[in-house]
């Protein structure tokens, strides 16, 4: 029997690039439903498959930088101990709703996400994709 994922489950992610191994900041990180899935993925890759000349190739672009913005504005359900770079004290997780195909989400706030660097951007975007995943235990269950 396949067990479904659970969109409703976090899970505590600690960066790799995290300098304060004693006191580090805590993301939550949560599961992309199959259609805010495809939102993200349809928002990020352009497929052209003919032109006019017919020895043309197919063409498939992704923009990975959109895709993993997104995934963590939508993928990021918490955080603790992350400080404002300008005031040093502690943000306060937020989050918007987002209507998207008449279905509303909570999004991570672009003033929170405009903290985070490039970097930790595209490492927080690998870990939330890869819980869209079903381990071999998982699928095994």
């Amino acid at each position: 029997m396949i067990t479904g994922i659970n969109i409703n489950e976090t899970k505590p992610y600690v960066s790799k690039i995290d300098p304060d191994k004693n006191n580090p900041t805590i993301f939550q990180i949560g599961v992309l439903d199959p259609f805010i899935r495809s939102h993200i993925d349809d928002q990020s890759t352009n497929f052209e498959l003919s032109s006019k000349n017919p020895d043309d190739l197919a063409r498939a672009n992704v923009g990975l930088s959109k895709r993993n913005v997104l995934a963590v504005k939508f993928g990021l359900r918490g955080l603790e101990n992350f400080a404002d770079p300008q005031t040093k004290k502690a943000v306060s997780f937020d989050t918007v709703s987002v209507s998207i195909n008449k279905a509303n989400y909570n999004a991570v706030t672009d003033v929170i996400l405009k903290m985070f660097s490039k970097t930790l951007i595209d490492e927080l975007a690998k870990v939330i994709l890869d819980e869209n995943e079903l381990s071999a235990a998982e699928t095994k269950n």
